[in-house]
């Protein structure tokens, strides 16, 4: 494959795919520090992640349950990352997967299963996020839907969460919409299993979303929950529909993981750490920084799966406040750069 092609592969991949795949790149170019992981190991990676760039494989239409011979189900929250597992393991003709395209940590859930309450989330996102998925949004949620409510009572289904506010909001959410339905219902804890299963590598680093588990571990993750599954009891799809309704009422923009719990907060809730941290990366620099370098540094340092473009949006409010100013196009966060504005510029210490 030639140069022309790789780039136009890499320009019509979805942003989100893009930076889980430098993710998983940098995450095994840091593992070579490890004795237990070979160059060889690390080429034969880097060649899976190539071949499954090239080849993801992902279905065109919105497959429904009855278009297969599926024995299990598995939902999914963020994208696809199960897939490549799924493959790997010779099971992806028998297992389905429902991937919920969206990061439920952050814009409105309120009623978000009624058309209604759909709409409310998906123009809040398409007005204040440069992502260039937003528009295809709703189609990803009411494929997810559709699937969901194709699946018949007598197929058990997996839910794969982690400890982080999206998940964890994404499993609430499909618990209240599977609340009438006699499925057997397994929750598949990656951040729990990953500890268990991988005690010296969770010392060193803890996974904020089950995406970024590598595909290795989360084939162990798989054969593991198979074996060990813990059906969940009749008294918790009544609690976790409960949790949901009292979750979504709330009319909040921005959820986060505290104390193994879903928290609500307030939408300029990281604003002062966006500063603070842009005092540290502007330092005595008098000109403009990339404002990606400034979220960058904001995103590595909150330990909490919102997603960059959150972020983002909240930078814009805090130029629209006056604490910074810009030069470039605001149209993207890669187009423009920021420093602090007259009225917003830390002091200087004497």
């Amino acid at each position: 494959m030639d140069i022309i092609q790789l780039k136009k592969i890499v320009k019509d991949m979805p942003e989100r795919e893009v930076r889980s795949y430098l993710f998983h790149i940098l995450l095994r170019i840091d593992m070579l520090d490890d004795k237990e992981y070979s160059l060889v190991d690390f080429s034969d990676d880097l060649k899976e992640i190539y071949n499954d760039i090239l080849n993801p494989e992902e279905p065109k239409e919105t497959i429904t349950f009855d278009k297969g011979n599926y024995k299990k189900v598995h939902v999914i929250f963020g994208y696809s990352y199960l897939r490549q597992v799924l493959k790997e393991l010779n099971v992806l003709e028998e297992d389905f997967i429902i991937t919920f395209f969206d990061n439920f940590a952050v814009a409105p859930i309120r009623n978000l299963e009624t058309e209604n309450g759909q709409k409310e989330r998906f123009d809040w996102i398409k007005n204040n996020f440069h992502d260039e998925e937003t528009e295809v949004y709703v189609d990803y949620l009411q494929k997810a839907l559709t699937q969901l409510s194709s699946i018949p009572e007598n197929v058990p289904i997996n839910i794969w969460v982690s400890e982080n506010a999206h998940e964890q909001t994404g499993l609430l959410f499909t618990m209240h919409l599977l609340s009438d339905r006699k499925n057997n219902i397994y929750q598949v804890d990656t951040g729990k299993l990953y500890k268990e299963l991988f005690k010296k590598k969770s010392k060193k680093f803890a996974p904020l979303f089950s995406g970024e588990i590598t595909l290795e571990e989360l084939q162990t993750i798989y054969k593991y929950s198979k074996e060990n599954q813990k059906i969940l009891s009749n008294l918790e799809p009544a609690e976790f529909k409960k949790h949901w309704l009292s979750l979504s009422e709330n009319s909040g923009m921005l959820r986060i993981w505290e104390n193994g719990e879903i928290k609500n907060v307030s939408e300029d809730y990281y604003d002062n750490f966006i500063i603070e941290k842009a005092k540290k990366v502007i330092g005595k620099k008098k000109g403009f920084i990339k404002s990606a370098r400034l979220i960058g540094e904001v995103y590595g340092h909150i330990f909490q799966y919102i997603g960059d473009g959150f972020l983002e949006y909240r930078l814009r409010k805090l130029i629209e406040k006056g604490i910074f100013e810009y030069e470039g196009s605001l149209e993207a966060m890669a187009y423009y750069s920021i420093k602090f504005s007259k009225n917003g510029e830390p002091e200087k210490s004497s």
